[in-house]
């Protein structure tokens, strides 16, 4: 089995003797009989060989050129079995299947299949793990520190500067840091009476300011939880309150079902939420059928992302929005 370098043409031999044999071994010391076709692993750390007049398969570790047998016994026949009990008739082409967990073998025998390994197990989503709340520990460090601002503060949200009442600068400042620069000594909004907060909505910037204050956490009815949660976890991450984006993440990562898969998939792709954006894959690929029927696929913005990002596992995505356009032609 020989390597060239593509840059160079520099070529050196990965593994065999260059005498016809069936040893296994590493580099010089393994032998073939008349190799064949080769196939890549998909990580490229594997060659597997089709060694036809030893009628096996050999696999050869690229980085060690360490060769061992697959499956053959040597004898020419066609027996199925594991390993050298099975039995191959001048194997010619082989071919690994994407996910790397499966040989096609040609042979005389005609079309053979070769398992290298188990496929990979769907991926777990574990529980998020949230910790335990540090209001207590945070309300005792208002205790004899000079730097925290004195007095209240009414914040002004949204286009329509709806009001929020008299809350505690000093309380804000301890619960998270970006309240700390806000209000921090020479910064204007230490002494302002009033605060004028954009690009969110009364009823997220008030479940914010309440679970800073109380360390309540409450998204509300089922309906249109998972929208709530993508926009408290938003602001969770502009605030610096890294609990309660915890808390959204556990929310979102709870509130993936039929309706919700794909919109909170694109959502995830916005975010650069790896975790949810696998999650609401593996879940779309996993229930296809209630994915179409519950009409999720409608409340998309862009359904071209969505479906770059469902790739090959998910070819069936582009019969969602035509199964979502058929139900309302």
């Amino acid at each position: 089995i020989r390597r060239v370098e593509v840059a160079t043409g520099a070529v050196s031999t990965l593994a065999g003797s260059g005498a016809r044999g069936s040893a296994d071994g590493v580099g010089g010391a393994a032998e073939f009989y008349r190799p064949a076709g080769i196939a890549l692993s998909p990580d490229g750390s594997a060659l597997f060989v089709a060694d036809n007049s030893n009628h096996k398969i050999r696999r050869v570790e690229v980085a060690t050129g360490a060769v061992t047998t697959l499956a053959g016994s040597g004898t020419s026949g066609s027996a199925d079995g594991v390993g050298e009990a099975a039995e191959f008739d001048s194997p010619v082409e082989v071919a690994i299947s994407a996910d790397g967990s499966t040989l096609l073998v040609s042979s005389n025998g005609g079309l053979r299949q070769v398992c290298v390994a188990a496929p990979p197990p769907p991926p777990s989503f574990a529980p998020i793990v949230v910790p335990p709340s540090t209001l207590g520990a945070d309300l005792a460090k208002t205790w004899g520190d000079a730097s925290l601002p004195q007095g209240m503060v009414t914040f002004l949200v949204g286009d329509d500067r709806e009001r929020i009442e008299s809350v505690s600068k000093n309380l804000l400042c301890i619960r998270s840091v970006f309240f700390r620069t806000m209000f921090g000594i020479g910064m204007k909004e230490r002494d302002a009476a009033e605060v004028t907060v954009l690009e969110t909505d009364l009823a997220s910037f008030t479940a914010l300011v309440d679970y800073l204050l109380s360390d309540k956490f409450d998204l509300g009815e089922e309906e249109g939880r998972a929208q709530r949660a993508l926009d408290l976890r938003e602001l969770a991450q502009m605030y610096q309150v890294p609990r309660l984006e915890l808390l959204c993440a556990q929310a979102l990562q709870e509130s993936v079902a039929p309706a919700t898969a794909v919109p909170l998939l694109e959502a995830a792709h916005t975010m650069g939420d790896g975790r949810l954006l696998a999650q609401c894959r593996r879940y779309v690929a996993d229930h296809a059928a209630e994915v179409r029927a519950s009409g999720g696929v409608e409340q998309l913005r862009d359904f071209g992302v969505a479906k770059g990002l469902l790739g090959d596992a998910l070819d069936q995505v582009a019969e969602l929005q035509k199964g979502a356009l058929r139900s309302h032609s």
